[in-house]
């Protein structure tokens, strides 16, 4: 029987940053996809909520179903063997949510960057690089040395923390993230909260 692959969620403000060492992170294991939450959210040919922030109701809908369908992809592939690494924006208060969606499997968490309002209520777990003049090679190297201190436990609470006062460089921290979601109308989870 082979071994299930490992799940590794790249996130971190929205940049093309995640998605180019997530890409190099799987070309670096021997058996590895990339799942790019953007490709996913590109499958919708018509309908598409506006993207937030702040989302529309349609809009959680429509990131719901793409971490579930990133997870899904993920799910196939580990069970024969692969690591699956999904990048996608995945910060601030609907991190929980993600894990949520992986909970009880394992999950390795990197989060890029330091700065930003989403990324200071985004709880402090996992592996958190700063990758501000620092090739992708080189990020990828260190991911690679440091995987182990990216795995959290996801059948642990994960609870956002307070914003913090920006540093210097960084944005302001007036909240930019979608409203506290309603999780009554999750796709694929039950409603049941008994």
């Amino acid at each position: 029987m082979t071994p299930s692959g490992r799940l590794v969620l790249v996130t971190g403000e929205r940049d093309a940053t995640q998605t180019t060492i997530a890409h190099g992170l799987a070309r670096a294991l021997p058996r590895a996809v990339h799942i790019d939450g953007d490709v996913i959210a590109g499958l919708v040919v018509s309908g598409a909520a506006p993207p937030g922030p702040p989302l529309s109701r349609d809009g959680l809908e429509q990131l719901y179903l793409r971490w579930s369908a990133a997870i899904a992809v993920a799910e196939t592939y580990q069970q024969a063997g692969f690591d699956a690494i999904i990048s996608d924006t995945v910060l601030g208060d609907l991190f929980a949510d993600f894990v949520d969606f992986v909970s009880p499997a394992p999950l390795h968490v990197v989060v890029l960057g330091a700065a930003g309002p989403a990324l200071a209520r985004t709880p402090r777990v996992g592996l958190w690089l700063r990758t501000a003049g620092v090739s992708p090679e080189v990020t990828v190297t260190e991911i690679l040395d440091r995987l182990d201190e990216a795995r959290i436990d996801t059948t642990e609470p994960t609870e956002p923390t307070e914003p913090t006062e920006p540093t210097e460089g960084s944005e302001s921290t007036e909240p930019n993230e979608p409203q506290q979601p309603d999780h009554s109308g999750r796709p694929g989870r039950s409603t049941d909260q008994s």
